[in-house]
């Protein structure tokens, strides 16, 4: 083990996971198998923090003796959102337009048999594209692009990439691949990996990581999962921001405590534990539930008040209002725990609005725990105008189908966030997990103060309060670049406190161009949720369109459509002259740029220049020294993605720079400037 203080695990963990890798589904009824063969996937992750963007790329092969129209069908994690899709025909690379209109279905009725198993794989925010005429014995590619938040608890990062499709896939992929940066503002001290013979650490700092995971014949029987550690003691913030010239500017900042601090900085507590007792949580449910409850009243001290309320039908308290936690009070709450059966109905907005009447001040942090399936009638915006005293509300949602907009919109309106568990999980992990941070407030009655005057659209609209080991994401738009400082302040367990910061509201247009697309998915999930819950109007559903079609962000009324004329990069083609092409290769560009480690680089060769010798990229630095190839000679006419990952002739990574990409077809030249920043 290489070690500089913390940990860092790559781990590939093996679950029953419902989600996995991307399927192309053949539209045929006669197509001898259920699948298109899946040959290979090429996974590059780049992670800023907690932010991840991901880009897999994927081969498909056509074994039919006909060409074959299918349905690429994509899992996509319940916080992600996909930001472009491209498709190779005729090894031209076209990117997919959106369009408002349905997602393509996957053939078949879905009423039954393996479509409805797929469908039910894919889950609510996966997604589906049609790709036609893919030739009989031919490969057809695909890459999706998608950016998500990692899962974070206590400083410890996880991203997971759904990999298992044993039930679908049983035969091992020819190729496997993971490429993954990381990059932190916090520190990263160190890291383990189990025996995976093939993982090459290709750079390990303090502050950068990144891993080439190279899997042959592998079988997609478990998820990818890298969980990286962070080490943060005091309150810390990440700031990213980026400038447009036709748009406002974006940022994104996302505030760190501290990931453990001394019982003695904990504000006082006053805790609700509403617990759903309807048949729905019959058993392993309604058990962990009330375990959970449990261990979280022994972690009370007597300067906190507790009280058990449980709801069904109607709602009935175990105390009229809280009580301080003496070791009496808790033991007698555990003897009602214990005696807590199962009972039918559900109506968590009566039992939401008693526990908030029960809270009469803002003296100690307040915060209401909810234990439920998932299901119930609540008005987020009811509950919020109720919520007096800016109690947290924080939902656990137990099984693997949930009223989603409900609890995100409860939880964001009424400073707390949702949890999930679902029958795969490790439940007792997760519980004790949210509640080491809900018992761990450290700032309440939190306050923003920014510099600038010219901010606007900032998500989410309520601040909650601080707690040791969790993280708060906030992002919005502004309008002119500069510095700003910015004061963050509240009450601690000593009094009133305040942090500043200093802002760089960029004026680069092409570093972290990702904050847009971040800022893009938080607001159309907003307006999702106001639309599934109190009913479409026109004003909402032009705004999302807006924003889906000008992001490039599928929302519930837009589809990525493979429409095979769309280049990428997006190329206009005149109406009357399709199929007229530039006479000369040549580089058009990279990205990202400025990179680290690996960047795509977009080359255009041109039909005139098919049988060209020699045909190549060459990598220089500024001093002119040659410190890479890149053969082009099995690459046909048309427009190509080529990947450079960063490293010189050698294996070795490059140091940052600026570095020069020059494009030899023949006698034909391109060059072009590319920057490596680490």
């Amino acid at each position: 083990m290489k070690s500089i203080k913390s940990t860092i695990l790559l781990i590939i963990v093996f679950t029953n996971n419902v989600l996995a890798d991307g399927l192309m589904i053949p539209a045929h009824e006669d197509y001898p198998k259920d699948f298109l063969f899946s040959r290979l996937t090429k996974v590059d992750v780049q992670i800023n923090g907690v932010i991840a963007r991901v880009s897999a790329y994927q081969e498909f092969v056509n074994e039919w003796y006909h060409d074959v129209n299918a349905v690429y069908s994509f899992p996509l994690p319940v916080n992600a959102r996909a930001t472009q899709f491209l498709y190779w025909y005729e090894d031209t690379v076209y990117t997919a337009v959106l369009e408002v209109k349905e997602q393509a279905t996957n053939p078949g009725t879905g009423e039954g048999g393996i479509i409805a198993e797929v469908n039910e794989y894919i889950g609510r925010n996966g997604i589906k594209i049609a790709l036609k005429n893919i030739p009989a014995g031919k490969i057809q590619k695909v890459q999706l692009d998608y950016i998500q938040l990692v899962n974070y608890y206590r400083g410890d990062c996880t991203f997971t990439y759904p990999l298992e499709t044993g039930e679908f896939i049983t035969y091992p992929l020819e190729h496997l691949e993971f490429n993954i940066n990381i990059k932190s503002k916090a520190k990263l001290s160190g890291y383990e990996l189990p025996n995976f013979e093939n993982t090459k650490i290709v750079e390990s700092t303090e502050d950068n990581l990144t891993l080439h995971v190279n899997a042959p014949k592998a079988y997609l029987n478990s998820d990818f999962e890298i969980t990286y550690h962070t080490e943060i003691n005091q309150l810390e913030v990440d700031f990213y921001s980026v400038n447009n010239d036709t748009v406002p500017g974006h940022f994104g900042l996302i505030l760190h405590p501290p990931n453990q601090v001394p019982l003695d900085s904990l504000l006082n507590r006053r805790l609700i534990f509403l617990i759903s007792n309807s048949s729905l949580m019959f058993g392993y449910k309604l058990n962990q539930s009330l375990t959970a409850v449990e261990q979280a009243l022994d972690e009370l001290s007597e300067n906190d008040e507790f009280n058990i309320c449980v709801f069904n039908y109607s709602m009935q308290s175990w105390q009229s209002t809280p009580v301080v936690a003496t070791a009496e009070n808790i033991q007698l709450a555990k003897d009602y725990l214990r005696g807590i059966s199962a009972a039918s109905g559900s109506n968590m907005h009566f039992a939401l609005e008693q526990c908030l009447n029960q809270i009469s001040d803002h003296e100690k942090n307040n915060a209401i725990v909810i234990f439920t399936d998932g299901f119930s009638f609540i008005d987020p915006i009811e509950i919020a105008g109720q919520n007096e005293y800016k109690t947290g509300i924080f939902p656990i949602a137990f099984g693997d189908d949930f009223d989603f907009a409900r609890l995100e919109m409860l939880a964001a309106y009424n400073f707390g966030f949702v949890t999930y568990i679902d029958p795969d999980d490790n439940m007792n992990l997760k519980m004790s997990r949210l509640m080491g941070q809900v018992t761990q407030p450290i700032l309440k009655d939190v306050a923003m103060e920014y510099g600038k005057g010219d901010l606007n659209d900032i998500l989410p609209e309520t601040i909650p309060s601080t707690y040791a080991g969790t993280h708060f994401f906030i992002c919005g738009r502004y309008e002119n670049p500069g510095i700003s400082a910015l004061s963050i302040a509240g009450t601690s367990n000593k009094g009133e406190k305040a942090y500043d910061f200093l802002l760089d509201f960029t004026a680069e247009t092409s570093i972290n161009k990702f904050v847009e697309s971040l800022w893009a998915k938080q607001m159309i999930e907003y307006l999702e949720w106001q639309i599934e819950i109190y009913g479409e109007t026109e004003e909402l559903k032009s705004r999302l369109i807006e924003i889906s079609l000008a992001y490039n962000i599928r929302c519930r009324y837009t589809a990525y459509i493979a429409d095979y004329e769309t280049l990428f990069p997006t190329i206009v083609i005149p109406a009357n002259n399709k199929g007229i092409y530039p006479a000369t290769s040549h580089l058009l560009h990279n990205y990202p740029n400025p990179f680290n480690p690996m960047t795509t680089i977009v080359v255009y060769i041109s039909p005139q220049s098919k049988k060209s010798a020699p045909r190549l990229i060459r990598i220089y630095n500024t001093i002119g020294q040659l410190v890479y190839i890149i053969d082009l000679s099995s690459y046909s006419p048309g427009y190509h993605q080529i990947k450079f990952n960063g490293l010189d002739w050698r294996g070795n990574p490059l140091p940052s720079g600026v570095y020069f990409a020059l494009l030899q077809i023949g006698d034909e030249q391109s060059m072009m400037r590319m920057t490596l920043i680490k």
